[in-house]
């Protein structure tokens, strides 16, 4: 299937996550773009979850979630359905997870099996999550992580152009101890969007550096509603304020 330039958009989507600031900032993850969350805090894995139930609950489509730093939490999923009142047993029933262990698994899965699994399941979305984590084993040099970080990056960004997807590629620095400048400036130069998160004693610092744009966030108790929560539906089942590490 070939992308043609200036081509229509057969559907073109954009997916909320229900959180106003994050979503006002951001203005969406649109399809047929390869979004970037490059995150020094496990809320970007929160956020993915999110994004995840969202997606199959807004289009009625699956997801195809390439985890690359054993991410993917079904407990997770399960109480955002319970906070959504969704039926958690349809949507995890839509996920489709692939894990890799090793980088070279991890490849495999992007270069070789994703756009299979997009032509098998016709997804409205695409993550990957902890993508540069295993490229940064102390066994691999840095010049083959490189390389093969970058064959991942262009299969990514194809595969989402080819078959309008909303894609996701999580980088997590919280994860390691040396995160690579290198490797994360392939991966901003393969988005269309990144959003940044980055830690600050009195909340989260959300960024958006394409549009020099950000906001201040303050995560809420899980079970804690907001005000802002009900400037959504009438009864504010499309607001969903997520705490840090929930």
């Amino acid at each position: 299937m070939e992308a043609i330039a200036d081509e229509p958009l057969s559907r073109e989507r954009s997916l909320g996550t229900s959180v106003m600031p994050l979503d006002e900032l951001t203005g969406g993850f649109r399809s047929s773009k390869v979004s970037l969350l490059d995150s020094d805090n496990s809320y970007s894995s929160t956020l993915l979850h999110l994004l995840c139930v969202r997606a199959v609950s807004q289009f009625d489509e699956e997801v195809v979630w390439i985890d690359g730093g054993n991410e993917v939490s079904p407990y997770a999923i399960s109480s955002l359905c319970k906070r959504l009142m969704l039926d958690k047993r349809d949507i995890l029933s839509r996920v489709n997870v692939s894990r890799a262990f090793t980088a070279y698994q991890l490849v495999t899965l992007i270069d070789e099996k994703l756009e299979e699994q997009v032509t098998k399941s016709a997804p409205s979305m695409i993550i990957v999550s902890s993508i540069t984590e295993l490229f940064l084993d102390k066994d691999m040099k840095w010049m083959e992580s490189h390389q093969l970080l970058r064959r991942c990056v262009d299969d990514i960004s194809r595969v989402t152009r080819d078959y309008e997807t909303i894609t996701v590629v999580s980088n997590d620095s919280y994860h390691h101890s040396r995160p690579s400048p290198g490797l994360t400036a392939l991966l901003y130069d393969g988005s269309d969007l990144a959003l940044q998160i980055r830690t600050r004693r009195n909340g989260l610092l959300l960024r958006v550096p394409k549009k020099d744009k950000e906001v201040l966030f303050h995560p809420v108790p899980w079970n804690q509603a907001t005000m802002e929560e009900f400037r959504g539906d009438l009864d504010g089942k499309d607001r969903s304020h997520i705490p840090l590490g929930a």
